[in-house]
């Protein structure tokens, strides 16, 4: 079976997630959205462990394009251990624009501190990853959305786990598949766990030689199941359109 199982079965979750949006359809926005960015780890010189990371994103919504949704960046400083495996730490910040029912009547900041751990390890022609993130989020509220300032900034402590694999075709392109599930970890409490899950297939392309520049794109269904919003009901299914710049590449080259 090997890849052509991993497709299949990717391919049932996608299809009973698909389902399940359209028998919510009714009582749940569905959106077709663009995600535009870019995300890197680049170590300060080639071989060396210590680098930074830098992650943005531009969000439209409204056929992918047309309405501005939110705004992203994540950057940190990276350590890359022997085996392959990484651990990162930083700072994040989205802006966030109402799009469609289930937002909140007014733009609203969302800042964090993150940490994270990702195990990388090869796999035939192709890798698998699994990625462990942690955030502390401050989220912007008001009490009245005509005033110009923030009533104050819930908090919320969640936990990402990413399960990714690459499947390669060549030196040049490849395919990828990766399920990614958000969990709201106390504190301040526990009530709504389950936050979103997303699943994600995608092409990428090698850009040069050494591999160290991508073009990555494809289809990612997220679904938000309980959102941190107090009005009950406020869940939404995205279509996402995703289409990203990454890299590896050293800001130096190795002076050995």
């Amino acid at each position: 079976m090997g890849i052509a199982g991993a497709y299949v079965r990717t391919g049932v979750t996608i299809a009973v997630l698909l389902l399940c949006a359209s028998a919510q359809a009714q009582e749940t926005p569905v959106n077709f959205t663009g995600w535009y960015g870019y995300e890197g780890y680049h170590p300060f010189e080639a071989g060396e462990p210590w680098g930074l990371f830098g992650e943005g994103y531009i969000k439209r919504n409204d056929h992918a394009i047309l309405e501005p949704m939110q705004y992203f960046v994540r950057f940190g400083v990276n350590y890359s251990l022997r085996n392959g495996n990484r651990l990162t730490g930083g700072l994040a910040y989205q802006y966030n624009l109402p799009y469609d029912e289930a937002s909140e009547p007014y733009s609203w900041p969302d800042y964090r501190i993150w940490e994270q751990f990702m195990i990388r390890r090869p796999g035939p022609k192709g890798m698998w990853v699994h990625r462990f993130r942690m955030e502390q989020r401050w989220l912007g509220r008001k009490d009245d959305p005509s005033e110009s300032g923030y009533s104050e900034y819930d908090f919320e402590n969640p936990f990402r786990y990413m399960l990714r694999r690459t499947f390669l075709f060549g030196d040049t392109l490849y395919a990828i598949a990766y399920d990614e599930v958000h969990l709201r970890l106390p504190p301040p409490d526990s009530d709504k766990l389950f936050d979103q899950n997303r699943v994600y297939l995608g092409l990428g392309i090698n850009l040069d030689r050494k591999k160290e520049w991508r073009i990555e794109t494809g289809y990612m269904l997220q679904q938000v199941f309980e959102p941190s919003v107090e009005a009950t009901g406020k869940k939404r299914v995205n279509h996402v359109f995703r289409v990203s710049l990454t890299s590896d590449a050293p800001f130096a080259g190795s002076a050995r």
